[in-house]
């Protein structure tokens, strides 16, 4: 997490605390410690149970008796999550269709060329971080503030999900990602809400196929651990 830095607000927090778990990859089961926090965020414990509370109400930490506690989804909660987007992201690129200036549409152009920068340097994380920023670009080009916020509180939920890192994933393929993100960059580029919508929803359901198809290929693998 960060360094202290100086006095935040609860709202504050909750943003670079937010952001900061997210960037370290905090593993599920970590209890947050509201003393530890303060520490380093060098703020009072007022703050951080600000902050803390509103992470549990995103759905970003649960309850462990008394303490907050980095969630781990299930495979179940995942595909959740992508059906969730599925239904939230066809809405957000057909408005973005309509609604997005051509600085928007460069703007989400800018973010493929780097993404695609990102897989021929071999820099995942990366690749994954400018997967979600070509998302949310879509949901900001849609101009519907709630559209976009919900979109990035299902992504933090990926994140925290060890299960939800579908570049780790065997199947995973970084050119069909990207040869889908493409597809809708170019749907968007023509105003074809249609053409847009059926691309994004292609785009989510493969990545929701792929999640199931990792479940047997996990438990193979956690039975030989189990076994050796």
């Amino acid at each position: 997490m960060s360094e202290i830095r100086p006095s935040l607000s609860g709202e504050d927090l909750y943003t670079a605390l937010r952001r900061d778990m997210i960037d370290s990859r905090v593993q599920g089961g970590t209890i947050l410690q509201e003393e530890d926090i303060a520490r380093r965020y060098g703020v009072s414990r007022t703050p951080v149970r600000e902050a803390l509370q509103r992470l549990h109400q995103d759905k970003l930490i649960g309850r462990k008796g008394r303490f907050y506690v980095v969630v781990s989804p299930s495979h179940d909660s995942v595909r959740e999550i992508y059906e969730f987007r599925e239904a939230i992201e066809s809405a957000s690129v057909a408005l973005c269709c309509e609604r997005a200036d051509d600085g928007q549409v460069q703007d989400i152009e800018a973010c493929l060329d780097a993404q695609i920068k990102a897989a021929q340097d071999g820099k995942f994380y990366e690749f994954e971080r400018l997967d979600t920023q070509f998302h949310v670009l879509i949901a900001a080009g849609g101009r519907n503030e709630l559209l976009r916020r919900q979109l990035e509180i299902s992504y933090d939920q990926i994140w925290f999900s060890r299960v939800g890192n579908l570049v780790s994933l065997p199947d995973y393929s970084l050119e069909e990602t990207l040869a889908g993100h493409r597809r809708i960059l170019d749907a968007i580029r023509r105003r074809d809400i249609g053409v847009a919508r059926a691309e994004m929803n292609t785009h989510l359901r493969s990545a929701i196929l792929l999640s199931e198809r990792s479940r047997p290929a996990e438990r193979a693998r956690k039975k030989r651990r189990t076994t050796e």
